[in-house]
């Protein structure tokens, strides 16, 4: 069951006993074989079917990541408008909408929950059957800054050097620099130099159309390190040159 796309490092049988214990609940066994790889982390698939449509009229819905033990959420903070019954524990999150066990029956069932439109629905008898109901269905790129940083990222994690250059350029002026500049930061570091050369593409851009949101020490470190590294040294030059300028 490899599921995943990148992930943390495994948890241990004792850190998934601790937290059973903990919390008094029994996690299913495929949960608890996916942790046993990655203790949570970006998926391969990122569409599930529904049983009824979606608030939004939609026959399916969006998943990107799967929770470790750390990222289980059994107290949202929803729940002081909706207080449903029985237990759930949510392993994954998108705003108002969750995805998680709910533990009503012996063994928990999977539940697509939307807050903001109080809609509830069961998806999945078991967590077995919900993993195998995933599916990878490409996203829209152009819509792509409009999504969240999560869906980004699995995007990102799955995109080619030219896909990848043209998602970050349709986010160049997003207000999360911290967060772009650690995907620019990515692309310097990658062993392959097509993607170093997009991370520099990038870079420029960010240099001469928003400087002034830039973090200086942030953006003064990377150059200096694209210079000890005597890659494509003219345009780092050149970009040197326009940033003390």
């Amino acid at each position: 069951m490899n599921i995943w796309l990148l992930g943390t490092a495994p948890a241990s049988d004792e850190q998934i006993a601790a937290w059973e214990n903990e919390h008094d609940l029994t996690l299913p066994s495929g949960y608890k074989e996916l942790v046993r790889v990655h203790n949570g982390g970006l998926l391969k698939k990122n569409h599930f079917p529904v049983t009824e449509p979606t608030s939004y009229g939609l026959t399916d819905a969006e998943i990107y990541s799967l929770a470790g033990l750390d990222g289980l959420q059994l107290h949202i903070p929803e729940e002081q408008d909706v207080d449903l019954p029985g237990t759930q524990v949510y392993f994954h999150q998108d705003g108002h909408r969750y995805i998680g066990l709910d533990y009503q029956m012996a063994e928990p069932c999977v539940i697509y929950v939307d807050f903001e439109t109080l809609q509830t629905l069961v998806v999945a008898e078991n967590f077995d059957q919900f993993i195998a109901r995933l599916y990878f269905s490409p996203f829209d790129v152009d819509a792509a800054p409009n999504y969240p940083l999560e869906k980004l990222e699995q995007m990102l994690a799955m995109a080619n050097v030219a896909k990848t250059l043209e998602i970050l350029q349709l986010l160049e002026d997003r207000e999360e620099k911290d967060w772009y500049f650690m995907q620019i930061e990515a692309l310097l570091h990658s062993e392959e130099s097509p993607y170093q050369q997009i991370g520099v593409t990038l870079l420029e851009n960010q240099i001469y159309y928003f400087r002034r949101k830039l973090d200086a020490k942030r953006v003064v470190s990377m150059l200096e390190w694209l210079e000890s590294q005597h890659f494509w040294p003219e345009k780092v030059a050149e970009l040197r040159k326009e940033w003390e300028d």
